[in-house]
């Protein structure tokens, strides 16, 4: 009697929730530790095949079903975060992390800033974690940025969009030490992130 061949699983995503995430993690906990440098998560990013994958991947890395999300906008995001990670949606004023899959309007991002969660006094680093997808990040507006991670101050080349990002943020009037964590992806896989206690100059 012939076995028959046993063939290869063949999976939808080929993200690596063990390597990859780590991966994910560590280019996140660098761009983090070093406010305005762009890090790379593209060789994660490529495992998805959707224009917001680098939304893919950091999420796949960061949820899980104790944690809350909000995409907004984007219900096939939401079910594949959710289908991959079991992490529950919730509404925008409760959740830990927020997915926005396109560079919405400055009046809409104004109104997700003044409602997102800003943490405590004893707890701050509860605060929301903010992850939107930007046509691109390095761009002919230089802003300087100083906070923790920075010695004196550190000028940055970004689009005008993303300096409007980081100037709606600060207008949202937050008492130290609270905040809005905030990174800003491209398709490609640039990241960079604007910590929560760090402030914009122009």
């Amino acid at each position: 009697m012939e076995y028959l061949k046993e063939k290869p699983l063949q999976l939808a995503y080929e993200f690596d929730f063990v390597h990859d995430g780590q991966r994910v993690f560590r280019q996140m906990l660098k761009a983090e530790s070093n406010p305005g440098t762009v890090v790379s998560i593209a060789g994660q990013a490529e495992k998805f095949s959707e224009r917001f994958a680098p939304l893919s991947a950091i999420g796949c890395t960061l949820l899980d079903n104790e944690q809350t999300m909000y995409v907004e906008k984007n219900q096939n995001l939401q079910n594949l975060l959710h289908d991959l990670t079991l992490c529950a949606p919730a509404a925008l004023e409760e959740a830990d992390y927020l997915f926005l899959s396109s560079e919405m309007n400055y009046g809409s991002i104004k109104e997700i800033f003044r409602n997102v969660k800003r943490g405590t006094y004893a707890d701050p680093q509860e605060s929301a974690t903010l992850l939107i997808l930007c046509d691109q990040i390095t761009g002919e507006q230089r802003i300087e940025l100083t906070g923790p991670g920075i010695k004196d101050t550190l000028e940055v080349p970004v689009t005008i969009y993303i300096k409007n990002l980081i100037r709606i943020r600060q207008e949202i009037r937050m008492e130290y030490p609270l905040g809005i964590e905030l990174f800003l992806v491209t398709p490609q896989g640039d990241l960079m992130c604007v910590p929560r206690l760090c402030k914009m100059t122009e």
